[in-house]
């Protein structure tokens, strides 16, 4: 049992067998209640909260139970034991999410069934939003009842932003609404897509091949797009050619803190319009729905390359790549790519490039540079091209099956961007740094490369480090959870204090999806000269900080303690 609405009015007729307790209650409390607390709101209040929101409040509990007695259960375990890693296990769960750190091992398949299945980091309520009312209920009551609060959609977050000890969750995951229009403003005029919060990549790109159509989503085609992708940046097959995905907001329908249902746009509540597109989700308010800019389907090119020689010399290999960087990428990306690399050890490939409206020749042309080298220096070799009739098969192909895809969720993560300038004058030292990386510690690098430089229609808070990089480079190491947790805790360590610090001198910036939650520069890497006037914005939009998440703007008005409570820093 995930947790369910009979699992509210189970533990409600619990709680409300003995006589009522009155509680005392801080008027100015320095941290957000727990359970247990004697500020901790009232089985008669979180029954009042479930009636004012129809009856969709849910009392959670983590799926892993059973994995442990009592309320152990075989063949439940062994299922989930084999899609534990995948996000199809965790985003229809009220308060379910991807993060193995956060997770931190409460309650998992993996640890003994007699181990006590713990709460831990998971949310102790959510609420089902199926309108901006539940919304505004919810925020009502976390001020008035000093409880923590967190907006949820997926929970595909690696920095842990869609969950919190003791919160009550905002479950946007069943906003699934998606209409299409001939949008005309000032800035933009042509097809539109307007998404519910809930709405996954996945989702999208199917009702938009319906219409003839490609919108942009995550090349994980489980992401919500309305949520932190979007309001992140959001990065996408199709953005060599189209740009971010913060670069298409036409509209954001959001509730902010102090209740109130809003529309934001580059006319009307520009500077709300300007922070959530790319200044980081969670924190200045909760967004309803998006609507965004489409575009007329077309044929979509793909390759995918990889060596096939698993003796190569590993300086010649490294020369190789030092080449594709300085050489090879450049030119494919300028080609309108996006193009997404890995380097595992001595294994170096591509495992896609995308070029919409590229025929099989302009693959190859593109490609061209770097293959000639690779024929010059009789480095063996394979190259697959494609050519579909849409993007929607694209994406199939390359991200699928559809509508899950097998892209894990549970990993490690730094990042950093690398300007082009940057690979020029410091291509050497990358290398270095690169080949270090894969052949002494257990992490691999994945990056992805694509040229956004243009300015969008609209102003944005697009991390300004995207607009002059050539690739990010992605330090990744996929998460073990059959090690103890301490084990993987010293990866994180590793990573933060070991392996990304060189990078970082130089490198310029990082991509708050996909970082390092630990990054003790996150300020300037994650926002850059953004984060001044997105502090003001958060300021205006929550001048009481209801909103927090891990390193979004304004969270430095918090701190999460060692028992997981948050409290006033």
């Amino acid at each position: 049992m995930k947790g369910s609405f009979f699992s509210f009015t189970s533990a409600l007729v619990c709680l409300c067998a003995g006589p009522t307790v009155l509680r005392a209650q801080s008027a100015d409390p320095t941290c957000r209640y727990l359970p247990g607390d004697e500020g901790w709101p009232s089985a008669e209040e979180w029954s009042q909260l479930n009636a004012s929101v129809s009856g969709r409040l849910i009392a959670t509990i983590p799926q892993g139970h059973v994995c442990h007695d009592p309320t152990y259960d075989a063949s439940a375990c062994a299922e989930l034991e084999q899609m534990w890693s995948l996000p199809q296990s965790h985003f229809d769960d009220p308060s379910g999410f991807m993060s193995a750190y956060h997770q931190n091992a409460s309650c998992d398949p993996y640890t003994p069934r007699n181990t006590t299945c713990r709460q831990g980091n998971y949310v102790e309520y959510a609420i089902e939003v199926l309108e901006a009312e539940d919304v505004i209920a919810g925020l009502k009551f976390a001020q008035e009842k000093n409880v923590r609060l967190v907006v949820k959609n997926t929970g595909h977050d690696y920095l842990g932003k869609s969950t919190g000890k003791g919160a009550l969750s905002l479950w946007m995951h069943n906003l699934k609404s998606i209409s299409f229009s001939n949008y005309t403003s000032e800035p933009y005029t042509g097809p539109a897509v307007k998404m519910g919060a809930g709405v996954q990549a996945f989702e999208l790109y199917e009702a938009a091949d319906k219409m003839g159509l490609q919108a942009l989503g995550g090349e994980c085609i489980t992401v919500g797009v309305a949520g932190g992708y979007t309001q992140g940046g959001g990065h996408s097959f199709l953005g060599g050619k189209h740009g971010m995905g913060a670069d298409q907001t036409l509209e954001w329908e959001v509730v902010t803190a102090n209740g109130t249902l809003v529309t934001a746009t580059p006319t009307q509540n520009s500077d709300l319009y300007w922070a959530l597109s790319g200044g980081g989700g969670g924190t200045y308010g909760v967004v309803v729905s998006l609507t965004a800019k489409a575009y007329l389907d077309s044929i979509v090119g793909g390759a995918s390359l990889a060596f096939t020689d698993p003796t190569i010399d590993p300086d010649t290999l490294w020369d190789t790549i030092a080449f594709f960087l300085e050489t090879g990428l450049p030119a494919i990306t300028d080609a309108g790519a996006h193009v997404q690399w890995y380097v595992a050890g001595p294994v170096f490939g591509v495992t896609v490039a995308t070029i919409p409206g590229a025929t099989e020749d302009d693959m190859r042309e593109a490609f061209a540079p770097f293959t000639e080298y690779l024929d010059s220096h009789s480095i063996a070799y394979q190259m697959n091209v494609t050519l579909f009739p849409s993007f929607l098969q694209h994406a199939d192909h390359y991200s699928g099956p559809l509508p899950y895809g097998t892209i894990p969720a549970a990993q490690l993560q730094g990042g950093i961007f690398f300007p082009r300038s940057g690979v020029a004058s410091n291509g050497t030292a990358l290398i270095s740094i690169l080949r270090n990386v894969t052949t002494s510690t257990n992490f691999y690098i994945a990056p992805y490369a694509l040229d956004v430089s243009r300015a969008p229609s609209s102003p944005n808070a697009v991390n300004p480090a995207w607009r002059g990089a050539l690739a990010y480079f992605m330090v990744i190491q996929f998460w073990n959870y059959t090690v103890p947790v301490s084990v993987m805790h010293e990866q994180e360590r590793i990573l933060t204090e070991e392996i990304m610090p060189p990078l970082q001198e130089l490198g310029s910036g990082a991509y708050m999806n996909e970082a390092d939650v630990h990054n003790p520069r996150w300020r300037e890497e994650f926002y850059g000269t953004n984060f001044g006037k997105l502090t003001e914005i958060k300021k205006k939009w929550d001048p009481q900080d209801l909103f927090y998440a891990t390193t979004a703007v304004g969270s430095d008005a918090w701190k999460v303690g060692g028992d997981g409570r948050l409290c006033r820093a």
